[in-house]
């Protein structure tokens, strides 16, 4: 989690708004189809104040590492925009984040759609960087 909060909040600068360690609570057992959950979660809201990510790291049951990657059935990306993909890449390539490729131009119909790169968060979860074309 500490990796992770590191990764989003002071990276990405999403707002931390909670981070907290939940047991006991037969609302989170029933609706995660789990036992006796504990789990720490932390709230963070981007920079826009539009979306908020929930980052659970479970204590109990135990997490489990799985494959990750865009082919496998269930593989997620999230996007984020930004105005200025040039200089967030530059400032998380310089953080040690890792990257799949360059920032890459999206050209549709002949014209010039968008910038994207794909980051990657310290669980290999893709993040999207994105920024439309004005």
């Amino acid at each position: 989690m500490d990796r992770s909060l590191k990764f989003w909040r002071d990276a990405l600068v999403f707002k931390l708004i909670a981070d907290v360690l939940r047991e006991n609570l037969p609302a989170y057992d029933e609706v995660m189809a789990m036992k006796d959950v504990k789990v720490r979660v932390a709230m963070l809201k981007d920079p826009s104040d539009q979306t908020m990510i929930a980052l659970l790291h479970y204590h109990n049951p135990a997490p489990v590492k799985r494959e990750m990657g865009n082919i496998f059935a269930g593989s997620s990306v999230l996007a984020v925009q930004t105005d200025d993909i040039e200089a967030d890449y530059a400032k998380l390539k310089e953080l040690g984040v890792r990257f799949n490729s360059r920032i890459v131009d999206v050209v549709r119909d002949g014209k010039l759609a968008a910038k994207i790169v794909y980051a990657f968060d310290p669980d290999n979860i893709v993040v999207e960087l994105y920024q439309p074309t004005p």
